[in-house]
Formats: C-alpha cells, structure tokens, sequence
C-alpha cells in the first residue's frame, strides 16, 4: 500500500496540479484521524515548492457553523483549499442568513462556495471523515482510467432526459434529468473552480426539482448526523413528487427520519421556508467509479464504490433546491436506464 506521504504528494502533484509558490490552505481538527493527513499534505505542499497553512478548529457537524478565522482565511483566497475534517467543516452564518453572490450573479451559502464555484477563484478537495488507510488505498490509483470513466457516463446523462433505477432489494424510482448537466468527481482539480472529494471517484446529477417518484430502498450505508452506518434492515423511502413522503424500516430508517425532521426544523427556526422544504428533496443521484474503494461504513469512501450508486436527500448541486442537509444514501447492485436504454445491470456499466 502506498504510504501516507506519497499519497499526499499524488493529491498535491497530480490531483490539484499544485505549481511554485501557490498559497494552500489547510482546514482540519484535531480530532479522527484528519491532522496526520493535513500534516502529510503541508510537508508535500513544502517539498514541492508551495506555500501551506494550517488551520485547526475544534470539529463540526452539518448542524454548526465554522469558526470565523476560518472563514476570512478563505476568504483571503489561497489558491488551493482543503478541508480535511473529521465531520464537517461548519456552515458559514452569513452566507446562510445572507447570502454571497458569484461572479456569475448567482447567491450561495458560503464564502467556500462564492470563490469556488461563482468566481471560479480557488480550487481545492475536501475530505469529511477520512481515515489514514482509506487516504492511502483510494487517493493512489489511476486517475486516467477514472476521468476515462467519468467522461463516459457524462456524455450518457449530459445528452438524457429521464432516468429509471431498479435494484434487487426494491428500489424503483425515476427521475426527471431534462436540462440538466452532470458533474464529474475524477480527481481533475487543476484549474480554478475545480475541486470535489478525495478518495475521488464518482459521476452525479442533480435531478430536476420536484421530479422523483417512487421507491429508493437503501440497502448500502447511510448518513446519519454524525456518523454514517451500515443499515441492519434496508430503509424503504417513499417518494412523492420529488420529496420524501415516509421513511420506513428499523432503527435506521427512525435515525434517518430524524434527520430530515432536524434539517426541516433548523431552517424553520431561521425562517428559511425554501431549505425547509427541501430537507425532503431528492437532491443528487451519484454513481460510484473508484475501484479500490471498498464498503466500510464511511460514506465519503463508501459512496465511491464501484457496483452502487447512491442518492442524497437535501440540498443539489445546482443551487436551485437549497437546504441545510445532504444526506448520501447507498443503494447496492443497481440496474440503470436512461430514457428506456439499460445502462447498468447489476452495478456493472454497459458501456
């Protein structure tokens, strides 16, 4: 297995495309196992002529904010951010009461979002919840062969309308995809606004808003606050134009609905009537490419895996269905088809 130092040198010379003199800041806590792993980052960083900094803020979760140095340091714009946090890097209050608004005219939720994604300033990864062996088993791996793939299934969502998921344990649900772009977390960070996960290792669309109906049986992990799980029974979600109408199953299934419930009553103790409604949303439909990742009860690893696909309720990535969650649920062995063409039988590409 590669070690931990040349895992972080791969992150930063072939991930980020890390040049001489770049500013990067590191966002991490002490707690997990994220520090050694900012640790490895900053001396890779060094060795190979960029300027690192570190910022260490006691843990978050999806329900508090990020600490305010945190934030101004983003806001300074360092060429590169990472965030290596061993939950969440915190929500940002005045994006959230307030709002950023992009270059490109529209509002976000965080000076991390403004920067990335409507100025296209920074570029960069986050890794909520990594570990040092999943760092270094799932970062080396080749990144050709994975944008090979990404790009592949791209072109198949980029050019569809509609799409039906099947799977053994009862899944059957469709969603609209018509105008909708999908996006590519290959490990291609080397330009200004690009960033997504390390391990990297999947291909998502954010399904047209209010279009998902049926059933999505969650047979693989799930995200609960703040952990994810591996659920003892599948959790059955009930679907209804779009949003969750009934979570049903164990334990789980009680954990996942209370979830929800905490995201709807956050944002109506805000007044955000829009996230509250759409912690119920169906927000994101993921496919899993990296095949050194393995099922092991952490999402950001676990959503990566080859054979899965996984869909999150709360929040898209197209920035028109906003909310104060986004919850990635696993579905194992799926079967796929794009406007009535089988793309996927039993987690396995037909193309």
């Amino acid at each position: 297995m590669t070690d931990l130092n040349e895992a972080a040198k791969i992150a930063m010379r072939d991930v980020v495309g890390l040049r001489e003199g770049e500013e990067v800041l590191i966002v991490t806590n002490f707690e997990g196992e994220v520090f050694p792993i900012a640790k490895a980052l900053f001396e890779e960083t060094k060795a190979l002529g960029g300027k690192p900094v570190i910022v260490v803020q006691e843990m978050k979760t999806t329900y508090t904010y990020a600490e305010r140095i945190v934030i101004e340091a983003i806001k300074a714009e360092p060429d590169i951010v990472i965030s290596l946090s061993a939950n969440k890097m915190g929500k940002d209050p005045y994006g959230l009461n307030i709002g950023y608004v992009g270059r490109d005219g529209k509002k976000y939720q965080s000076a991390f979002d403004k920067l990335m994604d409507g100025d296209k300033r920074i570029r960069g990864f986050w890794s909520p919840t990594t570990n040092v062996d999943m760092f270094q088993r799932c970062v080396a791996v080749d990144y050709g062969a994975m944008q090979d793939t990404a790009s592949r299934i791209k072109k198949v969502l980029d050019e569809g309308k509609e799409i039906r998921v099947t799977s053994p344990a009862g899944t059957d649900v469709t969603i609209s995809i018509d105008g909708r772009k999908a996006f590519c977390d290959d490990g291609n960070f080397k330009s200004p606004g690009l960033g997504g996960n390390l391990p990297a290792g999947e291909a998502f669309i954010s399904p047209a808003v209010g279009s998902a109906h049926g059933v999505i049986v969650f047979d693989g992990t799930i995200d609960l606050v703040p952990k994810a799980v591996i659920p003892k029974e599948p959790v059955k979600v009930i679907l209804k134009d779009g949003y969750v109408v009934d979570v049903i199953g164990g334990e789980e299934a009680r954990e996942l609905l209370n979830v929800i419930k905490n995201g709807e009553k956050m944002a109506r103790e805000k007044g955000l009537k829009e996230e509250e409604i759409n912690a119920r949303h169906i927000g994101e439909l993921g496919i899993g490419i990296n095949y050194h990742a393995r099922m092991t009860g952490n999402l950001l690893e676990d959503e990566k895996v080859g054979k899965t696909v996984h869909f999150a309720i709360g929040s898209n990535y197209d920035n028109d269905a906003n909310a104060l969650i986004h919850q990635d649920c696993l579905v194992m062995n799926p079967s796929m088809w794009v406007d009535g063409k089988q793309v996927m039988k039993d987690g396995v590409l037909l193309f």
